[in-house]
């Protein structure tokens, strides 16, 4: 991917950095590589997730999708934070799903299901992923670095290897192309970052309503208590 946006873009300053999302030692040896080498950051993309028919715990005791798609995104924003705030104005875009909105919050199967459920998984991280953004907003809103949260649309990528041959068939017909599903991303990167907004959802470009989770500031304060405690740091940014 490396060479292909190299070529693409006549650039030479394309880096790489190695990053396994289901290992907090990853997460930080990662996060150290970039402030080591760079001393701001102006725009941070949290792109990555999965989903996982089977129930997988990762070698720090969490629950696959949990840790992949909401506590070690978390980890690499605070991790990161010096470089952002040093870019200020800067920003940092989360892309969620639509499924988030039909997340249900257990804290008692971050590190495990008593009965693992896929999609029952995948919408609770997507909405914690989606509350953990809107709590560090907050936070955040008067140091300069705007976090905002998408729905890229239902996109044709390697997440759908999780299911079955006849579902994906039918499925990748129905899906966006990547190129289409990166449209609220690259909206979001293309702002204005001295009049962006913060703590908001969108779809389609547009402003979006999001789960109602979100306005429940004591709901927000203890799953971002809980995730901070995960990863042993102070309860604010």
């Amino acid at each position: 991917v490396r060479d292909e946006i190299i070529a693409a873009t006549s650039s030479n300053t394309i880096e790489l950095l190695d990053l396994d999302l289901a290992s907090q030692q990853s997460v930080h040896e990662c996060a150290q590589a970039f402030l080591k080498a760079h001393s701001s950051l102006d725009i941070l993309v949290n792109n990555a997730g999965l989903m996982s028919n089977e129930e997988v715990i990762t070698k720090d005791g969490y629950e696959l999708q949990f840790a992949v798609n909401a506590l070690s995104q978390l980890q690499l924003t605070l991790e990161l934070l010096p470089a952002l705030e040093a870019a200020s104005p800067s920003q940092v875009i989360c892309v969620t799903s639509m499924m988030h909105k039909f997340g249900k919050l257990n804290f008692d199967s971050f590190k495990g299901w008593e009965k693992y459920s896929s999609g029952g998984s995948y919408g609770q991280s997507k909405l914690a992923m989606t509350m953990l953004a809107r709590e560090l907003a907050e936070q955040l809103q008067d140091r300069g670095v705007s976090i905002n949260t998408l729905h890229p649309g239902a996109v044709n990528t390697g997440i759908l290897d999780s299911y079955s041959a006849f579902a994906q068939f039918f499925l990748r017909r129905f899906f966006i192309a990547p190129e289409k599903g990166a449209k609220t991303s690259l909206h979001l990167a293309g702002l204005n970052p001295e009049v962006m907004p913060t703590g908001k959802y969108f779809v389609n470009c547009k402003q979006a309503k999001p789960h109602k989770l979100l306005e429940d500031s004591e709901m927000r304060g203890k799953l971002w208590n809980i995730c901070c405690g995960y990863l042993d740091r102070s309860v604010t940014a």
